[in-house]
C-alpha cells in the first residue's frame, strides 16, 4: 500500500534502520536479509532524495533529515500498533500480552512481586518482561521499547499519562549484633559519623531519592560501599558497623528475612510516590486499562500497611521526628 507514493511497508525498515543506524543490525531485527534491507534503504533514499545514513569512521550517522524522522515515524507505528492491539473486548485469562515493565528493584521486590503472583491466576498466560530503570528509560518510553513504566514522582516523563501507585518513606537497616544492637533511635550525629552504603545504579549512576535529598543539606554521609541495586544492601550490611537508608517497605521484608534491623531515619526526608506511567498512544489500549487496574488494586491492599518505623520496643519514637537536628531541604 503507498501513501503519497510511499510504500508504507518501508516505514518497518526505515524505523529499524534509524534505530539501528546499521543494515546488518535492522536486517536481524526485521528477519530480512541483508540485500533485501539495502534494496530498502536505496528506495527510502531515492524517495527521500537524501541518503539517511552515512558513513563517519566505522560507525554510519543520520543526515539531518533522517534525524527529523526518528520521533514522527515511530509515534506512527505506535499508532498503528495501538489499532492491530484493538479488540472489542478483553480476556486477561486467554491473553498472551506480554508487557515490557522498567522500575527499579525496589519496586519489583515490594510492588510488582505482588502484581506477577496476582497476574498468574488472573491471566496465567500473560508475559512480564522486568527490566530496571536507566538514564535510558525516559526515551524507552518514548520510542515504545518500554511500555511501562513505575517510577518515582522526581523521575515523571513528560508528555504522557500517569497514575499514583502507593507512598513511602526512609528508614535505617543496621546489623542487629553490631554497633546499634541496643539502639531503638540514631540521633543526627551517630547517623553522620556512621559509614554508609548507598544506592546508585544504571550507567549513568542515577542516585536515590533519600540520597538527592540529603546532597541538599549541608551535611555529608560516608559513603563506603556504593551497591548497584537495593537486593545487594543485606550481604553487605551482615557483619558490619554501617547503615543503609532504605525505603521502609523494603526495609521490613529484608528485615524479616536477615539479621538486620530497622531504626528510624534522624533526617527528615519527605515521603516519596511511586507512579505508573504509560505512553500516551496506549491510553485506551484495553489490556493496558486492565494491567493499570490491577495495579490499583494492588496498590491499595498496600494502604493498610504501616509504613511509620517502629522501634524495637514496639512503639513509635515518641516524637522523634520533631526531635531531629538536622533537616533536609525537601528535593
Amino acid at each position: 500500500m503507498r501513501f503519497n507514493k510511499l510504500d508504507l511497508n518501508q516505514l518497518v525498515v526505515l524505523d529499524a534502520l534509524l534505530s539501528t543506524r546499521s543494515v546488518s543490525k535492522s536486517s536481524e531485527r526485521l528477519f530480512l536479509s541483508q540485500p533485501a534491507t539495502s534494496c530498502a534503504l536505496a528506495r527510502l533514499r531515492e524517495y527521500f532524495e537524501d541518503e539517511l545514513l552515512v558513513s563517519v569512521g566505522k560507525t554510519n550517522a543520520l543526515t539531518p533529515l533522517a534525524s527529523s524522522l526518528v520521533k514522527p515515524v515511530r509515534d506512527v507505528l505506535l499508532q498503528v500498533q495501538t489499532i492491530t492491539r484493538a479488540r472489542p473486548s478483553f480476556d486477561p485469562s486467554t491473553s498472551t500480552r506480554k508487557f515490557t515493565i522498567e522500575s527499579s528493584d525496589y519496586v519489583i521486590n515490594v510492588f510488582l512481586s505482588e502484581v506477577i503472583r496476582r497476574a498468574s491466576v488472573l491471566a496465567p498466560m500473560m508475559e512480564f518482561d522486568l527490566r530496571s530503570i536507566s538514564p535510558q528509560t525516559p526515551d524507552n518510553l518514548e520510542n515504545g521499547d518500554a511500555e511501562i513504566l513505575i517510577i518515582p514522582h522526581y523521575a515523571i516523563v513528560q508528555g504522557h499519562p500517569k497514575e499514583e501507585l502507593f507512598q513511602d518513606m526512609f528508614s535505617c537497616l543496621v546489623y542487629s549484633n553490631g554497633k546499634f544492637k541496643d539502639k531503638e533511635e540514631l540521633t543526627a550525629d551517630e547517623y553522620f559519623d556512621a559509614n554508609h552504603i548507598s544506592i546508585e545504579w544504571g550507567g549513568g549512576r542515577r542516585i536515590s531519592f533519600d540520597s538527592r535529598v540529603i546532597s541538599t543539606s549541608n551535611k555529608h554521609r560516608k559513603q563506603t560501599v556504593i551497591a548497584p541495586s537495593f537486593s545487594l544492601v543485606p550481604e553487605l550490611l551482615i557483619g558490619t558497623s554501617m547503615i543503609a537508608t532504605l525505603p521502609h517497605r523494603l526495609a521490613v521484608k529484608i528485615a524479616k528475612q536477615f539479621p538486620l534491623k530497622i531504626l528510624p531515619c534522624p533526617v527528615d526526608i519527605p515521603h516519596f510516590t511511586e507512579y505508573v506511567q504509560w505512553h500516551k498512544f496506549r491510553d485506551s489500549d484495553p489490556s493496558v486499562l486492565w494491567l493499570r487496574q490491577l495495579f490499583q488494586e494492588t496498590a491499595a491492599s498496600m494502604k493498610g500497611q504501616d509504613i511509620e518505623p517502629k522501634n524495637t520496643s514496639g512503639t513509635r519514637p515518641a516524637k522523634a521526628q520533631a526531635k531531629r537536628t538536622v533537616t533536609a531541604r525537601k528535593a
